[in-house]
């Protein structure tokens, strides 16, 4: 079981900003780190989001909703 913290520091909704989240694990685990596969690690979107995802420990992600 996976455990997903977000920490939205825009003007977006909670839902934009989940949203924004989604796509990114959607895309699935493409970043290898020393902590092993992760979710990539900065995603940035053309409305000028960006995603930063850090694993903390197994199957534990924080992700941060920021603007660039």
């Amino acid at each position: 079981m996976s455990k997903f913290i977000i920490y939205n520091k825009t003007e977006l909704s909670d839902e934009e900003a989940m949203k924004r989240v989604l796509m990114v694990i959607q895309e699935g685990k493409i970043s290898q780190t020393k902590r092993g596969k992760q979710y990539c690690l900065a995603t940035t979107f053309k409305s000028g989001e960006v995603v930063i995802c850090n694993k903390l420990r197994e199957e534990t992600y924080t992700f941060r909703v920021e603007r660039s």
